[in-house]
């Protein structure tokens, strides 16, 4: 039985303890938060027997094995080296970081430290995920022919962290502790995704366009800070030819569904690669063939899948499905794109 620390007591948190509370090789024995409020009426609602508001207490009990870090991207560096030097297994809430540099340090760190796991959340709703198997099965069939086109939007109205979707956490608005708005928050999952299928071999060429839309939004936020953008587009061309179209906006005057497409020289595919979307995948092929699958979504749980990952990983069945080493990969890109924008 593996013993857990959490750090952070938001809603990831509870997702994550949860999960924890349907597997069967993890045990949480620690809870920090930054409040007692908050560490308390956590602590109480799912029993966990430790609490603090001081989250070195939970690296200095020798009991606990590994820690999942899900507080806001700004405090990602400090607990993660905290934790390493503690030597403690990690799982790490996505985006891993808010600079290049921190994430560096972050992988130097680990480095050092091979003996210790560390797993990015950012293969939760992406590479642990039936469609994400089933079509990077059929891309690595050849079936499809040259993969030459990937389009990808996801535009919601009125659907912007720290408002709606979860109230409570305004910090997903404010750039300094969340990093970005929908690039930064949604894009590590569309990376994961889009590039995992293609066996994580591409590198973006070049960035051929990026816009980014702020201000959209004309809610009453009274003294909070809101300067994440509301959307962005971009259109990146990866050096084994492929071009990637990538839509995708928290809020905008618009819908779009969440949707990918692959052009193949041979065929396509059409699907929305998120859990809760349709479980269908719709592959097109010569001679106006189309076919539609149909995936068995009845038992699926992201965050049950990613935990019960973690378990395998501290278990020695598998390996990381995101590794830091990857996921710095998706946020240089991420990075990339704020930068050219900018120009």
């Amino acid at each position: 039985m593996h013993k857990i620390g959490v750090i952070g007591a938001g809603m990831i948190a509870e997702q994550h303890i949860q999960a924890i509370a349907k597997t069967a090789n993890l045990e949480v024995i620690w809870l920090a938060a930054a409040t007692q409020t908050s560490v308390e009426k956590i602590g109480n609602q799912y029993n966990i027997p430790n609490r603090t508001t001081n989250y070195q207490t939970i690296l200095n009990d020798k009991q606990v094995d590994a820690v999942i870090i899900t507080t806001p991207p700004n405090l990602h560096r400090e607990m993660f080296e905290a934790s390493i030097k503690a030597g403690k297994h990690v799982l790490l809430e996505k985006p891993a970081a808010m600079t290049l540099s921190e994430i560096d340090a972050m992988i130097e760190l680990s480095k050092q430290h091979p003996e210790l796991l560390v797993c990015d959340c950012s293969a939760r709703h992406s590479r642990l995920i039936p469609k994400f198997k089933k079509v990077k099965e059929i891309i690595d069939s050849g079936e499809l022919g040259e993969i030459y086109h990937i389009h990808h939007n996801a535009v919601n109205r009125y659907n912007r962290p720290g408002i709606e979707y979860h109230p409570k956490a305004k910090w997903f608005i404010n750039k300094a502790i969340a990093g970005g708005g929908p690039m930064f928050d949604w894009g590590v999952y569309d990376l994961s995704f889009h590039l995992g299928i293609l066996g994580d071999e591409p590198e973006v060429k070049s960035i051929k366009h990026v816009s980014l839309k702020s201000g959209l939004d004309n809610v009453d936020m009274g003294d909070n800070i809101y300067d994440v953008e509301d959307m962005f587009v971009a259109m990146l061309e990866l050096n084994n030819g492929i071009s990637y179209y990538w839509e995708r906006a928290g809020h905008a005057n618009m819908s779009a569904p969440n949707e990918t497409r692959i052009y193949g020289t041979k065929g396509g595919i059409k699907l929305a690669f998120c859990s809760w979307d349709s479980p269908t995948i719709t592959i097109y092929r010569e001679n106006n063939f189309e076919e539609t699958i149909e995936l068995d979504y009845s038992a699926q749980d992201d965050g049950l899948a990613l935990i019960q990952h973690f378990a395998d990983v501290l278990d020695g069945k598998t390996k990381p499905a995101m590794p830091l080493e990857l996921a710095r990969k998706h946020l240089d890109i991420i990075y990339r794109c704020y930068d050219a924008a900018t120009k």
